[in-house]
């Protein structure tokens, strides 16, 4: 039966997308989606998004209608089984790579080959370190350690070269594994800090950039008596550029916070924005970053079992994510917000969910 999803709602931009391509991808289901990314001041299907949908039909021959540049209106049927294998994409521009990613990651997991277990591979150039999307560090450290460590899926991804806004020109590779089931996890307590890492990322600029971008971390971690595993990485990439991504993994919880970089922006400031963002989410005492709290909702509500985790605000994106898993599958998404605007999530697992 086609799912018919309002690309409008709640935040209006390409989770929407991401979100529905992925599910399509895992149930079978051909999805149609209208009003694409119409709260964006570039409505409609950019480059980015668009390989996405290229990515995700790969991986099931689907055939799609709308998929062309500032596109409003997709439809995407899925034509065989999820297939396991070796991927390349080129997203073309700065586009974020980690958001193809993690389209087609979860697919992936739960691919099979003639029946086997089997492993997948995706090469995907473009952006790594650009706004509004997670850099590299944060899928390798952040995203893929929370699945990996506590739902037992098997995926990993590497950053092989940067790219910056506006030339991209970057590279990651996600390597998956398929399985039966999927954990479910419980991150409400986050209880105390297991590793606390920074790292300034660097390319193309003078020692003395990444010299600072370290100094000011280790000044800012002394402050809250905390100490962290500062890692300068001096990565190739096409153009300069800087980020600093600071990322914590907890007894029960993980978070990723990230400054960028820019022509006259001082490494100290691309540090601070890290640091400011990470103290906040620390002081909320929550077990995920507001980020990974939206991201986990697909693969928990495919988990064999009821999910929990805390957050330090309930966002336009987890609520847009919870709208669309639930066009797609009988599960229950309780939103609960506090008085000090922090947030519970929760999912509840039905045994009758079939995909």
């Amino acid at each position: 039966m086609l799912v018919l999803i309002d690309g409008s709602f709640g935040e209006g931009g390409g989770q929407i997308l991401r979100t529905s391509l992925s599910l399509s991808v895992i149930t079978g289901k051909p999805v149609e989606i209208v009003n694409l990314r119409a709260g964006r001041s570039k409505p409609g299907l950019q480059p980015q998004h668009l390989t996405s949908v290229r990515a995700a039909a790969a991986l099931c021959n689907a055939e799609v209608t709308g998929d062309a540049v500032g596109s409003m209106r997709l439809t995407f049927t899925p034509t065989s089984p999820v297939q396991a294998g070796d991927y390349q994409f080129d997203i073309g521009t700065a586009g974020a790579t980690t958001l193809v990613a993690q389209t087609v990651a979860l697919p992936l997991c739960l691919a099979r080959l003639t029946g086997e277990r089997a492993s997948s591979s995706v090469t995907i150039t473009g952006g790594t370190h650009v706004p509004h999307a997670p850099p590299a560090e944060y899928l390798s450290t952040v995203y893929t350690h929370a699945l990996m460590f506590r739902a037992e899926m098997h995926t990993i991804s590497r950053c092989d070269r940067a790219g910056y806004y506006p030339k991209g020109g970057g590279e990651i590779k996600l390597l998956t594994a398929c399985q039966d089931t999927i954990k479910p996890v419980e991150f409400v307590e986050r209880g105390e800090v297991k590793q606390l890492r920074a790292f300034i990322v660097t390319s193309n600029l003078p020692d003395h950039v990444s010299e600072r971008g370290c100094k000011t971390v280790q000044n800012f971690m002394k402050k809250l008596k905390l100490s962290a595993e500062v890692e300068p990485l001096n990565r190739p990439a096409i153009s300069p550029g800087a980020a600093v991504v600071i990322t914590a993994e907890c007894e029960n919880g993980f978070g990723g916070f990230t400054g960028l970089g820019k022509p006259g922006k001082r490494m100290e400031q691309v540090s601070l924005e890290a640091c400011d963002a990470f103290a906040a989410w620390w002081r909320s005492g929550t077990a995920c970053d507001e980020h990974l709290a939206d991201q986990l909702v697909l693969p928990m509500a495919l988990a064999e079992g009821d999910s929990r985790w805390t957050t330090p605000k309930i966002t336009d994106h987890l609520r847009t994510v919870a709208f669309v898993v639930q066009q797609f599958l009988p599960v229950e998404v309780v939103l609960e917000e506090s008085a000090d605007q922090t947030g519970l999530v929760t999912i509840r697992f039905l045994p009758t969910l079939s995909v």
